[in-house]
């Protein structure tokens, strides 16, 4: 019997100041997926500037499953 995580929700969410400053967050993306998910949000919005990138950035599809499966 194989248990099996559920996928996290992904989740895009724009922010705009009353300023005008755009920002754009994700969650529940693995890897550089979040980046391809918002590319072209990116380059509609004309958002450029500094990327905080958040610890599933960093979380490959490899090591995921690994964690998964509990090696």
């Amino acid at each position: 019997m194989t248990s099996s995580t559920p996928t996290p929700t992904k989740k895009i969410e724009i922010t705009v100041s009353p300023e005008g400053t755009v920002s754009i967050k994700t969650t529940g993306f693995r890897g550089s997926s979040c980046k391809d998910a918002t590319r072209d949000l990116e380059r509609a919005l004309g958002v450029a500037g500094t990327e905080h990138l958040l610890p599933g950035y960093f979380v490959n599809n490899e090591t995921h499953d690994r964690l998964q499966q509990g090696n």
